[in-house]
């Protein structure tokens, strides 16, 4: 007689909320399970098992799922029909295993008995495998893969259009993740304007934000940080909380308010979230975490340790965006700070000037249809910028971490205006302002912008470096400190070394022309623009 019994999917983390969810249940049959069970089972760890349990919940993972390793180490289990793959981690697949054991057997399983059944497994050879990571994923031959209403759907290599895959497609996603809610189709690009009709977004900054939008979904790019910043009562949470579910939709906690300290509690996020919103931050953000969250922009190792173990025992290597939200701007480790597009929030008045009450009032709550119409247009966008991004050629000198930004804006300032123009100027504006605000927090290149200011510099003077200390001592603004000023002419050098490209990028001149005698001798001053920037003053003008 075949002994037979259902339980919940495999395919998805066993979660216990997940479990309430009402899954379609496959079959497993007593044929599934293998009938000559071995007296003992020794475990990688070197503790002897107890047979009956261990036996069982290893043969039941073993009917339905396969041990398989990634090129980059880590191990999964993959459901043979596919689906999203588990991680091998007790606490994290206990409670569907205990539901599978009691619905086959009527037996109850400790998390121990579990432990023990997965250590054997992962001291058993694994297959090798490439597993999906991020809200989208590449394939070998650099098709986009991205899963919508839990069916997985695919942009080939160079086209724009979905299709749906024939071959299993394994992926990994956090418990915490929920479905994209849209159709398997494509809708209009310029429905992504709507967003306006919800929020007002800062003034000329629009195509830097939608470009942001898609390079969330593309985790293989060079990823950013996003730091909004604005009055309480502006729409700064209400862009960060639409940006979160346009691009990583979860159970709970869009919003992270209670935020982490620790490189410990930062992880915890990375487990859950595939974007970490972190809104109204109240004080500064630790260095350490602020540290953590630039290594996760590009990929990161993500290591699970088990409650009450020192050691790793699953490493994931992941990329991670952070959304930020806060008053004022709290992003203060350079490496990160280099890496942030940080916008200002219009404040409340600003926005009642702009929509007055005889115009289109503003929507007060984003509808589901409107969400969805949003996230329609942002997936043909992103189709685009698939097929297009691996042609596209930045002649202009970027940043090198913002070239991917720059690749995917300018195929969305084209699919929205027709051309790359609008974006450069926002981009260009953008720096220049955040440029302003970097210069204010530096004194010796404040007092170097007053000098040439207050005795109308016209043109780059040399000095040694010790008559450059002399002069610019009598611009030293008035909030610097005597730590954050130089003590000696050395020291001077080496702030000038520092800012000369902050200064550039000002149109100042400043760089060291050789040591003679005593001294290096430094040329200051302002540069007349090139031919490009003349240009492109004259267009801005216009």
């Amino acid at each position: 007689m075949t002994n037979q019994a259902t339980y919940p999917s495999p395919f998805v983390y066993g979660t216990r909320q997940e479990l309430s969810n009402g899954y379609q249940p496959p079959t497993i049959t007593g044929s599934n399970i293998t009938s000559n069970v071995s007296p003992q089972l020794q475990s990688s760890s070197g503790r002897t098992a107890r047979v009956s349990k261990v036996n069982l919940v290893r043969c039941i993972i073993n009917a339905h799922y396969r041990h398989v390793v990634t090129p980059d180490g880590a191990h999964f289990l993959m459901p043979i029909d596919g689906g999203p793959v588990l991680i091998p981690e007790t606490e994290i697949v206990a409670p569907l295993i205990k539901k599978i054991v009691a619905d086959y057997s009527q037996r109850d399983v400790t998390e121990r008995s579990i432990l023990d059944a997965l250590d054997v497994i992962l001291n058993e050879p694994a297959s090798p495998q490439l597993i999906g990571h991020g809200r989208t994923w590449l394939g070998q031959n650099l098709e986009r893969y991205i899963e919508l209403n839990g069916t997985v759907m695919m942009f080939p290599t160079g086209q724009e259009i979905m299709t749906q895959p024939q071959n299993l497609c394994p992926y990994w996603h956090p418990s915490n993740s929920r479905s994209f809610q849209a159709p398997s189709i494509q809708g209009d690009i310029k429905d992504l304007k709507a967003i306006e009709s919800y929020i007002t977004l800062p003034k000329d900054r629009e195509l830097l934000i939608y470009t942001y939008l898609v390079l969330c979904l593309m985790p293989d790019k060079q990823q950013l940080a996003l730091e909004i910043t604005g009055e309480r009562s502006s729409d700064a949470s209400k862009l960060q909380q639409l940006i979160k579910n346009l691009v990583d939709p979860v159970r709970k906690e869009t919003a992270i308010r209670d935020i982490p300290k620790t490189v410990k509690e930062i992880d915890r996020c990375a487990w859950r979230h595939h974007a970490i919103s972190l809104e109204d931050i109240e004080d500064s953000l630790s260095p350490v975490v602020q540290r953590r969250l630039f290594e996760y922009l590009r990929k990161a190792p993500l290591n699970w340790k088990p409650v009450g173990c020192h050691e790793s025992t699953s490493t994931l290597m992941v990329s991670r965006t952070c959304i930020l939200s806060s008053s004022e701007p709290v992003i203060t480790y350079d490496a990160l700070s280099d890496v942030t597009l940080s916008l200002e929030m219009p404040p409340l008045s600003y926005t009642q000037q702009v929509s007055p009450s005889f115009s289109t009032p503003k929507q007060q709550r984003i509808t589901g249809r409107l969400q969805a119409t949003i996230f329609n247009a942002l997936l043909t966008l992103l189709g685009k910028v698939h097929s297009q991004a691996g042609r596209m050629r930045i002649e202009r000198e970027v940043p090198a971490k913002w070239r991917d930004f720059c690749r995917i804006g300018v195929i969305v300032s084209i699919a929205l205006t027709r051309s790359d123009t609008l974006f450069w100027l926002q981009y260009d504006a953008y720096w220049k302002e955040r440029l302003c605000e970097i210069t204010e927090e530096e004194p010796v290149a404040q007092a170097i912008v007053d000098y040439i200011s207050k005795n109308d510099i016209k043109e780059a003077i040399e000095k040694p470096v010790k008559a450059w200390f002399a002069t610019l001592a009598e611009h030293q603004p008035i909030w610097a400190s005597e730590s954050k000023w130089p003590r000696e002419p050395r020291g001077l050098g080496s702030a000038l070394k520092r800012i000369a490209p902050l200064l550039e990028a000002q149109r100042i001149t400043c760089y060291s022309n050789g040591k003679r005698g005593s001294y290096r001798h430094w040329v200051i001053g302002p540069r007349p623009p090139s031919l490009e920037e003349t240009l492109r003053d004259i267009h801005e003008f216009l």
